[in-house]
């Protein structure tokens, strides 16, 4: 079998050759006129007005939160409205375009006596763009760090901003809240709210770290269990175990929060199994047997589990199984493995905890 045929041709791979290179030669001039705007501006704050724009221990603040930004508003005002929103490039280029605006704006205040300039609108952009392809260590970051070189400018404390802003919901919107309430309406758990009055008031009941770790934590199981459906691999059989231990903390943490300080502080360290039979709804609930050493003993406890009629006794235990299991292996499995194999099960057991936790009484 002859593989010319499933070459390229001379003619094609010119085309590609000549369009890339246009390409990136208008990409590059597009980046250019937003660095020499940029520097325009830098120069002309330094050189003209002779303010810092940003100095987080003035108090109050020295210009008004739209002055702050004269320096940066063509070189983000141009991308912003045609680059991203006309043509909606791809945020990956967004993200570096935002990435060498920072780099430059930090290279300038090194090179002019650490002149310093807001850089929030930039980071804030930045993790936008980082958050919109997933890259959510670095895009969260990135969105708290825009919050905090803004709070100077802000009535409220930065952390307590970030889930009311624009910038960050979203992205919480798409990859959190609309997921969320799917799963959630497929419960049948909402009790007499909508579902998504339900998942808007469990998120609003939530800290600012517990959010912010939810958020995390179920957007990243959401995406690695769509890269499993597609094809299975190592890699991702850990990431699914190490983001549901994640999730199993996550429902321990909100479990303590509907227990009283006064029962809590009575012992030094409470173990999940010593926790679930606190609130009265949980009593009762046999918690015996919920430990798994190996995939194997997964293959043997689960289905069983899963195959319980009684609610909330399955998604307890199944809880309790999963919360010891990953905290004591790291290594995954293939979707022959029943935690694997049915995890979607799985998934919506852990989901169905959080929502009995979330319904039960604020403890008094």
């Amino acid at each position: 079998m002859s593989a010319e045929k499933y070459s390229a041709k001379p003619e094609e791979e010119a085309y590609f050759d000549e369009n890339v290179k246009g390409m990136m030669i208008k990409l590059g001039l597009l980046f250019q006129q937003g660095i020499k705007r940029l520097d325009f501006g830098m120069d002309q704050w330094k050189n003209v007005d002779k303010k810092t724009s940003f100095d987080p221990s003035a108090k109050p603040q020295p210009l008004a939160y739209l002055e702050k930004n004269y320096y940066i508003d063509a070189s983000n005002d141009m991308w912003y409205i045609y680059a991203w929103h006309r043509w909606k490039v791809h945020p990956s280029i967004s993200e570096l375009y935002y990435t060498e605006l920072l780099r430059r704006i930090k290279e300038f205040a090194k090179n002019n006596d650490d002149f310093n300039f807001n850089k929030g609108i930039v980071y804030a952009n930045l993790g936008v763009a980082q958050s919109a392809q997933m890259k959510l260590d670095e895009g969260f970051a990135n969105i708290l760090k825009a919050l905090i070189e803004d709070s100077g400018y802000s009535p409220n404390e930065p952390q307590y901003d970030l889930h009311r802003r624009d910038l960050f919901t979203q992205f919480e919107k798409a990859y959190v809240i609309e997921p969320l309430q799917r799963a959630i309406s497929q419960l049948g758990i909402a009790e007499n709210s909508s579902v998504e009055q339900f998942v808007e008031h469990f998120l609003e009941s939530l800290n600012d770290d517990q959010r912010t770790f939810f958020d995390y934590t179920f957007a990243r199981i959401m995406q690695n269990l769509m890269i499993w459906d597609e094809k299975n691999n190592d890699f991702t059989a850990n990431r699914l175990l190490a983001y549901t231990q994640d999730f199993c903390l996550f429902i321990e943490d909100l479990l303590k929060c509907k227990i009283s300080s006064a029962i809590l502080s009575s012992r030094q360290y409470w173990t999940l199994q010593q926790l679930i039979p606190l609130p009265q709804k949980f009593s009762g609930i046999n918690l015996n047997r919920c430990r798994a050493n190996t995939m194997g003993d997964l293959n043997a406890l689960l289905p069983l589990e899963l195959g319980e009629q009684k609610q909330p006794k399955r998604c307890l235990r199944i809880l309790l199984i999963l919360r010891n299991y990953s905290s004591h292996n790291v290594g995954g499995g293939t979707s022959a493995d029943c935690f694997y194999g049915r995890y979607g099960e799985i998934l919506k057991e852990l989901l169905r905890v959080m929502c009995y936790i979330i319904l039960l009484p604020k403890p008094k």
